[in-house]
């Protein structure tokens, strides 16, 4: 189908805002550039300012009685000095702010392109969200920086967000950043992985690493949402888990109850509550 006038197609967002950026590699290394330049003009000033002051401490010790007039020229003379290398310093960070600032244009440009595709792609009905639904089960991570068993009753594709119930309390609603959350589709496990599960008898996930997986003709024939999907369990021995015995037991878990660590959420908190 031909595009009306002032549309545009997928490619055309891309390749709009290559162009935009293809400059800023040339803008940052020229803001380096300068840096670097104010660097070598800076050490070289603090380099003659402070053997203009030994030479000054020098002379005052050698000479009992000194003139004003050479005491005035002495001190202004280092004074003149200082104020140049921080003239330098001034000037160096005002140009690291300016690389901050263009970055930073760059990045909101990139935001508000994003958004411009994002609604392109749903209005022409290419648009396929990742996002669990309503009711599905999810990894999250709470206040208490703890990963908890929950289910989703509301996304915000605008802002990115679920809205999720506690799975150990239904009173309890809480609003977490989509990084935060982990959807529970049961990935291929591998056994020796180190992944988060949940305890038996609780709804909390817990470090631990995998024993055992299940069979492969099991899993190949366990169809995502299915009766012999949900099915499926492996065994984990957790973290400081041990027993009486000072054994670490094998401890049986739903698969769909088990992910791998989610590298980019371990240092991301937990922003805020319903």
């Amino acid at each position: 189908m031909a595009l009306a006038r002032g549309e545009k197609d997928a490619s055309t967002f891309i390749e709009d805002y290559v162009e935009n950026i293809s400059s800023l590699p040339h803008e940052i290394r020229r803001h380096f550039e300068l840096m670097r330049d104010l660097d070598k003009e800076g050490a070289k000033v603090i380099s003659d300012l402070e053997e203009s002051e030994r030479r000054v401490l020098a002379d005052m010790r050698k000479t009992r009685r000194v003139s004003e007039n050479v005491v005035e020229s002495a001190l202004s003379e280092i004074s003149s000095k200082r104020r140049k290398a921080q003239q330098c310093v001034d000037e160096k960070v005002q140009i690291a702010e300016q690389a901050c600032a263009d970055c930073d244009i760059h990045i909101d440009r990139l935001d508000t392109e994003l958004a411009k595709f994002e609604d392109f792609l749903r209005t022409s009905g290419e648009f396929t969200s990742a996002s669990a639904a309503p009711g599905d089960q999810v990894a999250a991570k709470n206040k208490e920086d703890e990963w908890i068993l929950a289910r989703v009753q509301d996304y915000s594709i605008q802002t990115g967000t679920y809205v999720l119930v506690d799975e150990d309390d239904a009173d309890a609603s809480f609003e977490v950043p989509e990084a935060l959350t982990v959807l529970l589709d049961g990935d291929r496990l591998s056994k020796g992985e180190e992944v988060f599960a949940v305890y038996p008898d609780t709804t909390s996930f817990y470090e631990g690493v995998v024993t055992s997986v299940p069979r492969r003709s099991a899993a190949l024939h366990a169809a995502p949402g299915s009766a012999a999907h949900m099915a499926l369990t492996c065994t984990v021995q957790f973290n400081d888990d041990v027993d009486e015995t000072g054994t670490t037991p094998d401890r049986v878990v739903p698969v769909r109850y088990v992910f791998r660590r989610p590298e980019a959420a371990l240092d991301v908190r937990f922003t805020g509550l319903v």
